[in-house]
């Protein structure tokens, strides 16, 4: 199937704790803000703080209509799994107020958090002289278009179990200017996202996050580049380019609403499940390379898992607001995902 993107019809301009879907335009509506009433920080694992080892996990959650916390999904981590499990342990005993339809309580389908493990501000800006001994060969090696030996340096670095998350953000922006250079968008965008940008001065900030926008764009991750969008209008360093943003966030609009099919390739790879974010109501997933198991589509109000082989084409009620899919197979089984134009369901 040919994919349609919006990325090649105009030109580009080139975390909070609790984050939610924004809305892109009218096709997405205002997520409403859980009122925490219990919400416990999880525990630095011991192993890390001893070694000083920095990171994060973003994670996924239902409110359920008691208020309680369940169906935890960790989205990303950087890379340490303790991080993880620590925030999986403090969520389970978290508690909000429930939310209401109609005088009765409903879920709360549309939740996600990042958890940020430091050690304080002093070491998070701090770089030891082992790491940045193999990061000044690696960075000669990138300017000297030496590609296997900066891929030694590389893996030499990401093996460096005690990681600051300075040297985290070193790691991963010289590992997004490698994957530029050899056109990997997927691992360029995988890298750029995976950076601590509270720690860098604005304009760095700016010009990591417009890198993000494009990627996320040209891949037609309209909510995610939404979401991008929000957080570069924050910076007062981006005033002068936010109306060219604005045009480009109308023009999304305008796509949304069109007769094109959004087509998105999807691959689960190795964390079991692949993440979107819809801004359509009709989607089929096709052209499955490998096995999938189960479709998780969760809502800001609505949940509803199905089993993949019962049909390859789903129609989610408008009354489900601010949809994600979270796709289950075994490892690198890859598919397309096609969500079809408004009212109607198009030719595959």
């Amino acid at each position: 199937m040919k994919k349609t993107s919006v990325f090649s019809i105009f030109c580009l301009v080139t975390m909070p704790f609790v984050t939610h879907a924004t809305e892109v335009s009218k096709h997405l509506t205002t997520v409403v803000e859980p009122k925490p009433i219990k919400r416990v920080a999880p525990k630095y694992p011991r192993n890390a703080a001893m070694n000083k080892r920095e990171g994060w996990a973003r994670l996924s959650y239902i409110i359920e209509k008691d208020g309680s916390v369940s169906n935890i999904i960790v989205n990303e981590t950087s890379g340490s799994p303790d991080f993880a499990k620590a925030s999986i342990k403090a969520m389970k005993s978290w508690q909000f107020e429930p939310a209401f339809e109609n005088g009765e309580p409903i879920q709360q389908c549309v939740n996600a958090v990042r958890m940020d493990f430091r050690m304080g501000k002093s070491s998070t800006k701090g770089v030891r002289r082992k790491f940045r001994s193999k990061y000044n060969l690696a960075n000669q090696s990138l300017k000297n278009k030496d590609y296997s030996q900066l891929e030694v340096y590389l893996a030499a670095m990401t093996k460096m179990k005690n990681r600051h998350m300075s040297e985290t953000n070193y790691l991963h922006m010289l590992s997004a200017d490698y994957a530029k250079i050899k056109d990997n968008k997927e691992k360029r965008l995988f890298h750029l996202e995976r950076i601590a940008l509270d720690i860098l001065s604005e304009d760095v900030q700016l010009s990591i996050l417009g890198s993000i926008f494009d990627l996320h764009l040209e891949n037609n991750e309209f909510v995610a580049a939404n979401t991008t969008f929000n957080r570069i209008a924050k910076l007062s360093s981006a005033e002068p380019y936010l109306d060219s943003y604005k045009q480009v966030i109308a023009k999304i609009d305008s796509f949304i609403e069109g007769p094109e099919n959004l087509v998105i390739s999807g691959n689960i790879k190795q964390n079991k499940f692949w993440h979107y974010q819809l801004v359509r109501n009709d989607f089929s997933l096709t052209q499955v390379d490998g096995k999938l198991t189960k479709l998780d589509v969760r809502c800001a109000n609505k949940r509803h898992v199905y089993t993949v082989e019962e049909n390859n084409t789903w129609k989610i009620p408008k009354s489900w607001k601010n949809c994600s899919i979270y796709v289950y197979g075994e490892d690198n089984t890859q598919f397309t995902l096609v969500e079809h134009p408004f009212n109607q369901i198009a030719k595959l």
